[in-house]
């Protein structure tokens, strides 16, 4: 499946193989706690539940069913998510340092290298199990208004949700600086936690919740979820706008906003607030809470422990032809660059690798959109033709690590989805893999 297919579909389909197995059994009643934000725990305040004197006590409800949602098997895992123990010294032997804490000395030579580079750190990040370092291609040529728009756009629900992108000759374009950060559009299914919630049950959970409440929570939804976030007045009425459309509707995609607007409805009926019920629609409210409780939680915890870097590469030659680049039979691929990525792209690549481990304190697992979303059967490829162990021997070479070292997935150069990390066809790379 092309990674665009059209402009518009371009724009909203920058959507990784679900990486650390999750076996979840989700047994939420209606009443259950779920995980709140906690951002959204700090401005909710739950009126709670009144029961009158004097009136005997109720029977004991009736147990319900739990809500049991699949989890697949991962088909091609990272390294475990647990923090390998400090070690005093950097390794003397090539190893995997994916999820390893820094050793002595490592953080300042990271400090140093981003100063050398005149590239500013991020925000450190604290308890952050598993950060992922997630490389995408374009698979369109972005105009230098177009990433003006994306680094200006670069807060809450609006852009891309992508944090940087590298172009060929220029420099890095950052458009969200707070890496690891909660509060971003989704940038691949597994991100999406459409391996935990598939889109149409999803979907048709969040118009049910919505549609199951009053008014005035859904109007104090909306303020929660676009508050703080350095929107201008006009940009919250338009995602409110949005939201309330798309919500409101039978069907159609539902985007970011609208998500985290039904998550703070949610997070206040399964924390216990049943005032939000529209008339007669309390059931219907909790048989869409229930399954959206977990949901939500695996989906933050996903979004905020990931960086999304977007590598500026070709797509398709026209518009009007078969959109599929990761088809390598099909005519209408632009053809790749020799090679198809420059080196100041492997370089500005290296200089935000090492700018997400001095943020989270730890080396991220590098992965690729076309590992992480194998689960999906729209699953996208990039980035095509990218030479991951040169990346990896840059980093190396940086931190003063033993030649093979590597920083995340094992790189497999090839097509086919499952069984390859990055796609590599010899005749569209120009040249065999690695």
């Amino acid at each position: 499946m092309s990674k665009f297919s059209s402009f518009p579909h371009r724009i909203f389909t920058l959507i990784g193989l679900f990486i650390t197995p999750i076996v979840t059994i989700l047994a939420i009643a209606s009443t259950s706690v779920a995980f709140p934000s906690q951002t959204i725990a700090q401005r909710i305040t739950s009126p709670g539940l009144i029961t009158p004197t004097a009136v005997p006590t109720p029977p004991a409800p009736v147990e319900e069913l739990p809500v049991i949602i699949p989890v697949p098997l991962p088909k091609n895992s990272l390294p475990g998510s647990s923090a390998k123990p400090v070690n005093p010294n950097p390794p003397k032997f090539a190893i995997n340092n994916a999820n390893r804490v820094f050793a002595v000395g490592e953080r300042d030579k990271i400090a140093a290298y981003l100063r050398s580079r005149n590239v500013n750190s991020s925000p450190a990040v604290n308890n952050l199990p598993d950060p992922k370092f997630i490389l995408h291609d374009t698979s369109f040529i972005m105009s230098p208004s177009l990433l003006d728009r994306e680094r200006r756009s670069g807060r809450g629900p609006l852009g891309l949700g992508v944090n940087a992108y590298l172009p060929g000759k220029d420099a890095t374009v950052v458009a969200r600086p707070n890496f690891y950060e909660a509060r971003r559009p989704t940038t691949t299914e597994f991100e999406k936690a459409s391996d935990i919630l598939d889109k149409a049950d999803r979907e048709q959970f969040l118009r049910q919740a919505w549609k199951s409440t009053t008014d005035v929570a859904r109007r104090q939804a909306l303020d929660t979820a676009l508050i703080n976030l350095d929107l201008t007045p006009a940009e919250i009425a338009a995602e409110k706008a949005g939201a309330i459309e798309k919500l409101s509707a039978d069907s159609g995609r539902i985007f970011t906003a609208a998500t985290w607007a039904v998550e703070g409805i949610c997070t206040r009926y399964n924390n216990g607030d049943r005032s939000i019920a529209a008339p007669n629609q309390e059931g219907s409210l909790s048989g869409a809470c229930a399954p959206l409780g977990d949901y939500f939680k695996i989906r933050n915890s996903r979004v905020k422990s990931s960086v999304a870097v977007e590598i500026i590469q070709v797509g398709a030659r026209s518009e009007s032809g078969n959109q599929n680049t990761c088809s390598a039979s099909n005519p209408n691929i632009a053809e790749l660059p020799n090679p198809p990525y420059s080196d100041n792209q492997y370089s500005s690549a290296t200089s935000l690798y090492l700018r997400a481990a001095l943020a989270s304190g730890k080396f991220p697992q590098t992965t690729t959109h076309f590992a992480l979303d194998t689960f999906d059967p729209a699953a996208h490829c990039d980035p095509r033709c990218f030479n991951l162990t040169k990346l990896y021997n840059s980093i190396a070479s940086v931190m003063g690590h033993p030649a093979g070292s590597t920083y995340g997935i094992t790189p497999s150069y090839g097509t086919q989805g499952g069984t390859n990390n990055i796609w590599w066809d010899d005749n569209i790379c120009h040249g065999s893999a690695p």
